[in-house]
C-alpha cells in the first residue's frame, strides 16, 4: 500500500463489508498471498485491528495541495472509481441506510480514526471526512446527527451506512436497511461560513406502499404524468422498506420546500386519486 499511489486504497475491512462471499484458496494461492502480505501489507498485524489502509494518512492532490485523511480522489474499489465530493454545501440525499456493528468494532475507519459501534458515525461513499450530517428514518420519522467517518457503503442501492448505535436510534437496528433522507449540516461543518438554518424545513410524502414492484412502478409513472402536465418539478422515487411482513416498495415525492407545497401536492394526489399521502417532515 503505496502511499503516493495513484489509486486511493479504501481500507479492507470496509472493502471486506461488501464481500459476500470468496471461493476457497488452493495451497498455491494461499501461499503466494502470505508472500505478498509479508512485502505489500506490513502493518495487517494479527495483534491488531486490521483496519489499515493507506487512506489513514494525508496525501496530496494531483497539484501538491495537501489532502486530509480519507479524502484522496478518486479512489477505487472493485474496480470501480469513485469520486470525493470537494464540499458537503447543501448537501441532501434521499435512499437506503446499511448498518455494521461488531464485526468491525474496534478496527481503522478511512480517516484513521477508531471504529466504535456506540457511537454516532458512518459510512459514505462521496462526502468528505469528517462531515456532521443528519439522518431521518422516513419510515418512522426518526431523526439523529452523527459523523461520516469512513468510505462505503459499495452496493450501487444504498447511499450510506450507518453504526450500530445510530441504527437504533433510527429504530432500525433489527432491520437490514431503512429508507432516509441524509442532510448535511452546513452550519457546523463550515462555521465560519454558513449561519445557523434553524427553522428550515423540508417535507417528503408517501403516496402509497406495495408488496410488488410493478406496482410501485406504475403508481411513479402516473405521478410522473400528472406533474409534466402540472410542470411540476418534484423529485418521485421507489425506495424499500423491511417490514415483518417482508419487503414494502414505496413511492416517495420529495424533497417539498415548503408547507404551503406540501398541503398543495398532498391535495393533487387525493384530487387525482393516487392515494392519501403520508407526510414526513425533515429538520
Amino acid at each position: 500500500m503505496n502511499p503516493d499511489s495513484t489509486k486511493y486504497h479504501v481500507p479492507f475491512s470496509v472493502v471486506q463489508r461488501s464481500l459476500v462471499c470468496c471461493a476457497p484458496f488452493s495451497t498455491f494461492v494461499f501461499y503466494s498471498f502470505m508472500l505478498m502480505s509479508i512485502f505489500v501489507l506490513p502493518s495487517c498485524s494479527t495483534t491488531g485491528p486490521t483496519r489499515t489502509s493507506t487512506s489513514s494518512s494525508a496525501g496530496s492532490s494531483a497539484d501538491g495541495e495537501k489532502v486530509a485523511p480519507g479524502n484522496r480522489t478518486p479512489y477505487t474499489v472493485f474496480g470501480k472509481n469513485y469520486e470525493v465530493m470537494p464540499t458537503s454545501l447543501g448537501y441532501l440525499e434521499i435512499g437506503i441506510a446499511s448498518w455494521y456493528g461488531k464485526k468491525f468494532h474496534g478496527r481503522l475507519t478511512s480517516n484513521g480514526e477508531t471504529y466504535d459501534m456506540y457511537s454516532l458515525s458512518a459510512a459514505h461513499k462521496a462526502l468528505p471526512l469528517p462531515s456532521m450530517v443528519r439522518v431521518t428514518n422516513l419510515d418512522n420519522g426518526k431523526k439523529t446527527i452523527l459523523r461520516v467517518n469512513d468510505r462505503g457503503p459499495f452496493h450501487d442501492d444504498r447511499i450510506i451506512d450507518l453504526s450500530y448505535m445510530a441504527a437504533m436510534e433510527l429504530g432500525f437496528a433489527n432491520k437490514g436497511t431503512a429508507p432516509v433522507v441524509v442532510e448535511a449540516i452546513d452550519e457546523q461543518n463550515y462555521p465560519g461560513l454558513v449561519q445557523s438554518s434553524a427553522g428550515n424545513h423540508s417535507y417528503y410524502l408517501q403516496i402509497g406502499a406495495f408488496s410488488r414492484i410493478q406496482g410501485a412502478e406504475t403508481l411513479m409513472r402516473q405521478i410522473q404524468e400528472l406533474f409534466e402536465r402540472q410542470t411540476q418539478g418534484f423529485e418521485v422515487r421507489i425506495l424499500q422498506s423491511e417490514l415483518a411482513a417482508g419487503i414494502m416498495h414505496k413511492v416517495w415525492i420529495g424533497p417539498i420546500g415548503t408547507e404551503i407545497e406540501e398541503k398543495r401536492i398532498s391535495k393533487l394526489m387525493m384530487d387525482a386519486a393516487l392515494g392519501s399521502p403520508i407526510k414526513v417532515e425533515v429538520e
